[in-house]
Formats: C-alpha cells, structure tokens, sequence
C-alpha cells in the first residue's frame, strides 16, 4: 500500500573528503558495457552541478553488499529485471535515514522489462525512493540528469482495488514518479488528516482523479468507499436521486423494500461523486440539503441522519465550467477545497511508468504472437511530445493498438516504431477535437 503514517526525517549523507565510493553524491551502477568507456561517467560528461562527485562501480562490485550511502544512485542501462539488489539497498538506506534516490535510466528498447520489475516491486511493497529516465546514450542521460537530482518523499505506487466497491483480490497499480503527482498526494494526506471533509478533484479524462480519491479514503481511514458516477445516475428525477445518496424507507413508493444510500453505507468513510459537471437540478437540490447543515433526510422517512462521510467531488470540467452551471448561491454551497491533478503530458516519469507497465501486461497476454520488448527511440519522442488529451486512459489505447499493429503487420520486429505510435495517436488521441475545450487543465 502506499505509505500511510509521518515520513521519518531523511538525513543528507555527508561527503567526506577521503576517496571513497559510497561518500559520493552519485554513485554510478553501470551496465558492464558502459564500463568499457569510463571517461564518459565522470562528472563533467554528466554534467553534474559544480562540487558534486561521482564514483562509477559495476554492477557486481561486491562493495555495493557494504551498503549505499550515497544521495542518489543512478542505474545506468542495466537490465531492469536485476534491479533487485541495488533496489534493495537503496530502501535499506532510506530505511537507515538517508534519503537516498534510485534513479533509473532505461533504453526505450528496455520498456517491457522494466515494466514487469515495476509490477513486481509494486505488488511485494518494495518501490520506493525512485525516479525514471528515458536516454539512448549518455548525453541523452546527462541533458535529463539535473532535473531528477531532487529528494523523493513519497513512496512510488498507490496500490488499489480494480473495482473498489466489490470484493476481489485485483489491485492495479497508479505509479507516483514525478514531482507534481508527489505535491498532490502530500496534499491529499494533509486534507485527510486535518479534517477536510469536502474537495474537489480536477484533472482531463483519464488523469486518475478515481485512484486518488480513493487514496484520500485510504488516509482517512474509516468507513467504507462508496462511488457514484452521477453523469450514469443523473435522470433529473429528484425521487431518484434522493434515493441514490440518502437512501429511502421501505414503503416509500408502492413495493419499495428500504435501500441504504450512498451515505449511509459510506458511514464516517469517503462519498465520492464522480462526473460532478452533473451536480445541476435534482442533484443540486439533494446536496444542498445534505451539505448545508450536515445531514440529510432517506426518501418516506420522518427522522433525519447526520453526514457524517467526508464528500469528495471529481470533474474532468474546468473550475469556471462548474461555477457557470449553477447559480453561484448553490456553488458555494458546496464548500470544496480543489485538488488539481496534473496533465500525464507534464509528468514524463510517470508516463515512463504507464508505458512500461501497458506494455508490460501486453506482452504478458500474448500466445502465439511475437512480442515487442519496447519502443524505438523516434517513438518514444512521439510519445513523449504528445499532449495526451485523454491522459492515462489515452495513451493506454493509443498503446494497445500500437502494440496489435506491430505484432500482426510486422509480425516479428522487437520494437514499436513512431509510425505505429502516429496510427494510434490518429485513432484515439486527435490533436483537435470540440471536447478539448471544456476539459480541466493545467
């Protein structure tokens, strides 16, 4: 699960002055390839801030066994299915104190393999204190170096239920890489633990505003995680919706049988509204009357109930959308903190993450097809400078049918070029539509 209680204080290693691998800011694990050209991993090549040291070790230097206490350590192209060790000692490390960042830098062509490491790590609780990269070669690696020079307090995945009100055994993973999503799931933590009862979730289509509801839920720690997508619900009947969220009496209407709503089932844990661009007329009305003095009243019932669940709202609209769709007295009835989720276009790890994983479980399905092990270098640069609309749920479409044209087409080849990445692109992710316009964005 994804990290719950305080971070423990992370302690900056201190560089000594003696020659000593482990005292460097950046320890270097190299592939044994790269190794062959040594002078191109010193600091200078990688472009290292002035008065920051390297050491470069291999691999299976065994010194590495002594334990790391360097604040980042980068692998460097190594075969992401043996990035358990080094992985390992970097949580060992952050365990111990230091804040020790693993950054790992992939080839294109090694996007499956990483993928199915991330799945593995994220499933066993062991993917933290990690930041992504995505080079051909070192100068790709030192242009991208600076920026993931930087402290990773969170840990990497929120691992959650596929479906999240029925009972199963199927998580799936939402990987938190970059910087901004770090931001907003500290913020999230904080509105659960300093009881903010009431937000809304803006982010486009696909952005994971569900996952991360549900890791407010998580925080907070009580009651039950209750859905309700209101633009599937929405019919405009007051009788209905009242009945959705609060609940009704049995005899309420002829052969009605009592039904818990929404809020009572959710108890003092997460109601959480989805599609809220649909809080307008019966649904208004229903809220305002919970929302206004904390309680709410089940359809046929003569006695009140308190809401005692915490209420969160989720849009894929912009904020003046919203405010634009009701008359301003009912808007701010709904006294909601906002919570704005990033575009995937402005994350590049975490896109790193969602392509390898796609990917990943692509080729895990595959019988009789000869599976594609990543991307080409060009169409890892198409994906990369898309701007991906459809966020999360785009780029996974745009993927799979990517993934089908190689293996069917170009039955055979090992890597997805660009020209199957555009085909896709054209399909589900068109770079003018009416839609764009009304999405939140950031």
């Amino acid at each position: 699960m994804f990290g719950t209680g305080k971070k423990a204080e992370r302690k900056t290693p201190e560089i000594s002055s003696a020659s000593s691998d482990h005292a460097a800011d950046l320890l270097v694990v190299a592939a044994e390839a790269m190794l062959r050209d040594r002078e191109e991993l010193t600091a200078e090549a990688l472009q290292l801030p002035t008065g920051q040291r390297s050491a470069v070790v291999s691999v299976i230097d065994p010194s590495i066994a002594a334990g790391i206490t360097s604040a980042y350590v980068l692998s460097l192209f190594n075969n992401p299915l043996e990035l358990d060790p080094l992985a390992d000692k970097v949580i060992a490390a952050r365990t111990a104190g230091f804040g020790t960042v693993l950054i790992i830098a992939v080839n294109p062509t090694q996007l499956v393999a990483l993928g199915q490491w991330l799945d593995k790590r994220a499933a066993a609780g062991r993917l933290q204190g990690c930041r992504l990269m995505i080079a051909s070669d070192i100068s790709g690696v030192a242009r991208q170096l600076g920026s993931r020079l930087k402290p990773v307090a969170e840990d990497n995945v929120i691992r959650m239920p596929a479906t999240t009100e029925v009972d199963n055994t199927t998580f799936k993973n939402f990987f938190v890489f970059s910087p901004e999503l770090h931001a907003l799931v500290a913020r999230i933590r904080g509105f659960a633990g300093n009881g903010i009862s009431r937000a809304c979730l803006l982010g486009g289509p696909g952005s994971g505003k569900t996952t991360l509801a549900y890791y407010y839920y998580l925080q907070r720690a009580k009651g039950k995680f209750v859905s309700v997508n209101l633009a599937a619900e929405s019919v405009g009947d007051k009788a209905a919706i009242k009945s959705l969220l609060c609940g009704h009496v049995s005899g309420a209407f002829p052969g009605a049988g009592a039904r818990t709503g929404a809020f009572q089932h959710a108890r003092d844990g997460v109601c959480f509204l989805d599609e809220s661009h649909e809080i307008n007329g019966a649904v208004m009305e229903v809220l305002m009357e919970a929302l206004d003095n904390g309680q709410y009243l089940p359809y046929g019932a003569s006695a009140k109930q308190p809401l005692e669940c915490a209420v969160l709202y989720a849009t894929n609209r912009s904020w003046t959308h919203l405010m634009n769709s009701v008359n301003l007295d009912q808007f701010t009835r709904l006294g909601a903190s906002t919570l704005q989720v990033p575009e995937l276009s402005k994350r590049e790890e975490d896109m790193i993450a969602v392509v390898a994983t796609a990917l990943a479980k692509m080729v895990g399905r595959c019988t009789n097809w000869v599976a594609p092990t990543g991307l080409s270098s060009e169409a890892w640069g198409v994906v990369r400078d898309c701007r991906w609309h459809g966020n999360i749920r785009g780029l996974v479409r745009v993927l799979e049918s990517a993934f089908v044209d190689t293996a069917t087409l170009r039955g055979g080849d090992t890597l997805i070029r660009a020209t199957e990445i555009e085909a896709g692109i054209q399909l589900w992710e068109p770079k003018s539509h009416h839609s764009h316009q009304i999405y939140a964005t950031t």
